[in-house]
Formats: structure tokens, C-alpha cells, sequence
């Protein structure tokens, strides 16, 4: 076999295909990332920002292990959310952790075939899913689709391209920001070309706003590491004590308190004419 640079998708395209140690990995670092001060503020935010009807309904897209539908059945309890992945082993943890919210649901489809009316649903929630799509029109033609007339989307997705670990210009830790970019994110640029994304679709943009996800204690960090060392070891392009130490230098700043990990956000609030 000929070494290089893997040629294997995103798995976050195709979670279920991912074997079940990636997606047990996969859970773990969605449910992380939501316990991440720096990431609910960016969800709080954005909460605050919409206008919300007495009731209504509200969809996430791509809900993963659903973090942000629970967060979002708990701020609006007469809201009906529904939550939906088209990944069952994540619909099925998001069920599991969600199953004492009355007002919410999680149902199993794909993202550009939601199982709602159209003009049925007052909000849509995309939270980090455009840049693990190959086809981000889609999906926002269906949020475009569901929603009433005056309903909003919220699209907030990290800008990938500028993923970073580096603390000096040599630093090995950045290949880790750099190897979690390409392997792990299907379009680490998306969030350049959110406004005309939507523009196309038939939004109006009210809200574009960059936030910074700063990883200064491990919520962030670990995780690019660990994906992407694997990655590179499983393309016989380091070997696994190399990788083991990568890791060990990440746990080893967060203890030192120099870890940090600068993963930039952006947030985009539209309404449907």
C-alpha cells in the first residue's frame, strides 16, 4: 500500500460507517464540546438573539447526540424541538439522554429529506453541520422549506481554516490543528460563504457575527489530537509513539496551563421572507 495522505471522507459525513470505536469517539466528543463553557455561551447567545413564538416548533438538523436540541426543549419548554441525524447510533444516544424532556423528540433521517409539513416549523437550528456536508445547498433548501413564512435559521459553524494549537511557529502541535482540519471537516472554509449560501436559498441575513471557541483546559484540543494522530498512524505516516507523545504534549499543557487551543466560530441568523 502506498503511503500518503489518507483519502478516506470525513466520517462525520457518515457516522454509522464509521466502525464503532470512531463512533463511541464520536460520541464522546459531541457531548465534550457541549460541556464546553466556551461553546454553551455561543449557544446561549444565539438562543437569546431569536424571536421566539409562545410555543411553535423548533428543528435542529444534524442534531448529533443532541446537546443542543436538549439545551433548546429546556429554554423554551413549550416549544415542541425535534431533533434529527441521519446517523441511528447518535439518535439513539440522543434519545437515551434526552428521553425525561417532554417536549422534545429524535427521529432518524437525512438531512435534505426532514420528516415535517413544509411551512410547519417556526425555528431551524444548524449547529456545526454545513462544514461536514458535500452538499450544504441542500440542506439549507429544506430549512428554507420547513419553515413558516418569518421563521429563522440559525447556522453556526467553526471556521476550520484557522484551527490552531501553535504556541511558536515550529510547533508539532499545530500538525494536529492542521491534520483534524482536513481529515475530520469536509469544508474547513465553509463559514466564508455562509451569508451567500443563505443569500442563494432565499434567506434574509439579520445576524453575522464571529465568536472565538478558546481552548485553554481541554475541551478541544485532545480531541484534534487524538483524530489526528490516529489518522496519521493509520496512514503509516507516523507511528504510534509518535502519536502517543503528541497526545501526551496535549494532556501536558492543560496540566501546565499553556495549553491553547483557538477555534474560531461564526453565527448566522436569517429569517424566511
Amino acid at each position: 500500500m502506498q503511503k500518503g495522505r489518507s483519502v478516506m471522507p470525513d466520517p462525520f459525513q457518515d457516522v454509522s460507517a464509521a466502525g464503532d470505536e470512531m463512533i463511541g469517539q464520536i460520541i464522546d466528543a459531541l457531548e465534550d464540546r457541549a460541556d464546553d463553557p466556551a461553546m454553551t455561551e455561543i449557544i446561549e447567545r444565539y438562543f437569546a438573539d431569536l424571536d421566539w413564538p409562545d410555543g411553535g416548533t423548533l428543528l435542529e438538523i444534524g442534531c448529533g447526540t443532541g446537546p443542543v436540541a436538549r439545551a433548546a426543549a429546556r429554554y423554551r419548554p413549550r416549544t415542541r424541538v425535534i431533533g434529527t441525524d441521519p446517523a441511528e447510533e447518535l439518535i439513539a444516544d440522543a434519545r437515551s439522554r434526552g428521553r425525561d424532556i417532554p417536549n422534545l423528540r429524535f427521529d432518524v433521517c437525512d438531512g435534505a429529506q426532514q420528516p415535517v409539513n413544509a411551512a410547519s416549523v417556526d425555528k431551524v437550528i444548524l449547529h456545526t453541520v454545513l462544514s461536514h456536508v458535500t452538499h450544504p445547498q441542500a440542506i439549507l433548501a429544506e430549512a428554507f422549506r420547513v419553515l413558516r413564512s418569518g421563521g429563522q435559521v440559525v447556522v453556526c459553524d467553526a471556521d476550520f481554516s484557522r484551527l490552531s494549537l501553535a504556541l511558536c511557529p515550529d510547533d508539532p502541535m499545530e500538525a494536529c490543528a492542521i491534520g483534524f482540519s482536513r481529515n475530520f471537516v469536509t469544508d474547513p472554509w465553509l463559514a466564508g460563504r455562509l451569508r451567500p449560501l443563505l443569500t442563494e436559498a432565499g434567506f434574509e441575513t439579520e445576524i453575522f457575527r464571529s465568536e472565538t471557541r478558546l481552548d485553554l483546559e481541554g475541551h478541544g484540543g485532545p480531541v484534534w489530537t487524538k483524530f489526528a494522530t490516529g489518522r496519521l498512524v493509520t496512514d503509516g505516516i507516523i507511528g504510534q509513539p509518535l502519536a502517543d507523545a503528541l497526545v501526551a504534549e496535549c494532556q501536558r499543557r492543560i496540566d501546565a496551563g499553556t495549553l491553547y487551543g483557538f477555534n474560531p466560530f461564526v453565527t448566522v441568523i436569517a429569517r424566511r421572507p
